[in-house]
């Protein structure tokens, strides 16, 4: 064994050892000491034979031993042992304790379904078309709906100056055309 091999064997030894107190609660409980460092007990072991729960505790903590060995009804036991837990969450632990939960079988109440009818007609009306103001053509709507100003609404609340801008068109025409939308909504 190499210096490095035996440093880490030392060093595991030192954790996995138990303090005098610790060892003097396990023979106390009539529990082998060697049992625990091995983890042939669990937590509610050490509980059920007698040994002091933060003794208990701290033991589990440094050996990392399991819970409980016994797996019968665990979940429901740790779901009433637990807090913070909500009621559906309480529901689902109960009805997961058996195979059956994974069938995705539950138990549900039927839905009403209220059919219902189409309206005759639209919630809101159909936009104005951007070619029903006065000035703009059917080139001038093709090259508007380029910036996404497809009806005579939208044409109304337009900045004149950056859609000129960003679709390389005279000022004044987008002006007058914003005008006319205005004028054709009011």
């Amino acid at each position: 064994m190499d210096r490095v091999e035996k440093e880490y064997v030392d060093d595991v030894t030192e954790v996995e050892s138990l303090t005098d107190e610790e060892h003097a609660a396990l023979e106390d409980a009539g529990l082998d000491p060697d049992g625990v460092v091995e983890k042939r007990f669990s937590y509610r072991t050490l509980l059920d034979e007698g040994v002091d729960e933060s003794v208990a505790a701290a033991l589990r903590r440094q050996f990392s031993l399991p819970w409980s060995y016994e797996s019968d009804g665990d979940l429901d036991r740790r779901s009433n042992e637990v807090r913070g837990l909500a009621d559906s969450e309480r529901k689902w632990i109960a009805v997961s304790g058996d195979d059956d939960w994974q069938s995705f079988d539950y138990e549900t109440e039927d839905i009403d379904v209220v059919p219902r009818k189409k309206p005759d007609e639209r919630p809101y009306p159909k936009p104005t078309p951007v070619t029903a103001v006065t000035g703009v053509g059917p080139d001038d709507a093709e090259k508007l709906a380029e910036a996404g100003i497809v009806s005579a609404d939208r044409l109304a609340t337009i900045n004149a100056f950056e859609v000129a801008d960003a679709l390389e068109l005279d000022v004044i025409h987008v002006r007058t055309w914003r005008h006319n939308a205005r004028e054709l909504l009011s």
